[in-house]
């Protein structure tokens, strides 16, 4: 049975606020946009292609190269993702497991580039 605590020890919600995040990744895909929240810059894509085990991605930020303007909901689009990945210490790791958290690394999303490939839209 994984002990479970209360308290997070401060070097290790440190780690998990902050991730120190690797050279994005470029990925493809095609999909729409789900949900597009205009006060906080961020959008969710339903994918075509599942990344990392799933097909929706929320709160994904944007790069400065995409305009909200530029974003319609349910329009098939071909997505150009920045995947950013920060491994995990052994420590954060084996704390994790403890509490019955099977996380190795945290995984970020960019929207970098989107290109509108419905003919109807």
């Amino acid at each position: 049975m994984a002990k479970k605590k209360d308290e997070v020890p401060e070097d290790i919600n440190k780690e998990l606020e902050s991730p120190k995040f690797g050279k994005p990744k470029s990925l493809t895909n095609s999909g729409y946009v789900l949900d597009i929240n205009e006060k906080d810059k961020k959008v969710d894509l339903q994918l075509y292609e599942s990344v990392q085990g799933t097909s929706i991605i929320e709160g994904l930020n944007l790069s400065k190269d995409v305009k909200l303007n530029d974003l319609e909901k349910g329009v098939v689009c071909e997505f150009k993702l920045n995947e950013m990945k920060a491994k995990l210490s052994k420590k954060t790791v084996d704390y994790l497991a403890e509490q019955g958290i099977n996380l190795t690394e945290i995984i970020q999303y960019e929207l970098a580039e989107i290109k509108i490939t419905d003919e109807n839209a």
